[in-house]
């Protein structure tokens, strides 16, 4: 079973993406050349008094931490500065950098993410792509899992070469059985079974206002069922340019959900029920199969406007 890769396993299924993004609605990203530790942001060398700091900000603020790097970069004996990120959609400046020579230099982005939790709780929009500075965050995590960096390296040096500027290698995101993932912020999309030339479409398809439905894992910062609700919504009443299906209400009761969705004038609805799957290796690492909730959304309908 050394050669199992759970990616491989999960496409010879036909595993669903949709409602898998990660539930965070803020982020602080911490660069750091070279190997990451299993666990990332608890395994980097820092003061302890900085990496308590940290945490208890990103804690207050409902912020992950999440370790970048650029790609093909290695650690190099001397490295005077390194950037920090904070990044929340609901904030009018969306994407803050920072820069740390000293860990004690990171209090910083502490005091950044005090201050966006001193002011509620990120409502999480869905930011049209390109309003803001973008981030394009491939996990490469290999430590984590070995699909991470197998997928994620080449689909990161080929988003590198067309977008340079906005293309980060990044720790764990989640989904393992999903590699290549990439996160597209601040706009708040995840997408997953990236390959090079799919990653490179489904950039360009978001950046031109039709995202690749097939790749698309779901809404970051929102319940499996609302982003199950989104993903029907461009599937079914696309192409629609990213941002231009809102959230704006839910209700649950037991594994069903009714997700309220705006459009413009439209009021949209769509039922969504969860689905528990077989059970498999959802991991490479995995030791036993374990199961997966998924949310299964049905026909969009149209409730007002």
């Amino acid at each position: 079973m050394t050669d199992f890769r759970c990616s491989d396993d999960a496409r010879l299924r036909g595993d669903p993406l949709v409602g898998t993004a990660p539930p965070a609605r803020r982020w602080l990203l911490l660069e750091q050349d070279g190997g990451w530790a299993p666990q990332a942001f608890e395994g980097m060398r820092l003061d302890v008094a900085v990496k308590d700091d940290l945490a208890a900000a990103a804690g207050m603020s409902g912020a992950r931490i999440m370790l970048i790097r650029r790609p093909g970069r290695r650690s190099s004996p001397v490295c005077l500065e390194r950037a920090w990120c904070v990044v929340d959609a609901g904030a009018p400046e969306p994407v803050t950098w920072g820069s740390w020579s000293y860990d004690t230099d990171l209090h910083a982005a502490a005091d950044l993410l005090r201050g966006l939790a001193a002011h509620g709780p990120a409502r999480a929009p869905l930011r049209p792509a390109g309003r803001a500075p973008e981030l394009l965050l491939v996990c490469t995590h290999g430590r984590k899992d070995v699909c991470c960096a197998v997928r994620g390296r080449p689909v990161a040096a080929d988003l590198a070469r067309a977008w340079p500027e906005a293309t980060w290698e990044c720790s764990h995101t989640g989904g393992d059985r999903f590699a290549a993932n990439l996160v597209v912020l601040p706009d708040g999309v995840m997408y997953g079974g990236l390959d090079p030339d799919s990653a490179v479409e489904a950039v360009t398809a978001h950046h031109q206002g039709a995202p690749l439905t097939a790749h698309l894992r779901g809404v970051t910062g929102h319940a499996p069922a609302v982003q199950a609700a989104v993903v029907a919504a461009h599937e079914q009443r696309g192409p629609l340019p990213w941002g231009a299906v809102q959230p704006v209400g839910s209700r649950t009761d037991g594994m069903s959900h009714r997700v309220v969705l705006a459009v413009g004038d439209q009021r949209l609805e769509v039922s969504v029920t969860d689905r528990v799957t077989e059970p498999h290796r959802l991991t490479c690492s995995a030791v036993a199969p374990g199961r997966a909730t998924v949310p299964v959304a049905g026909p969009v309908r149209t409730i007002a406007g």
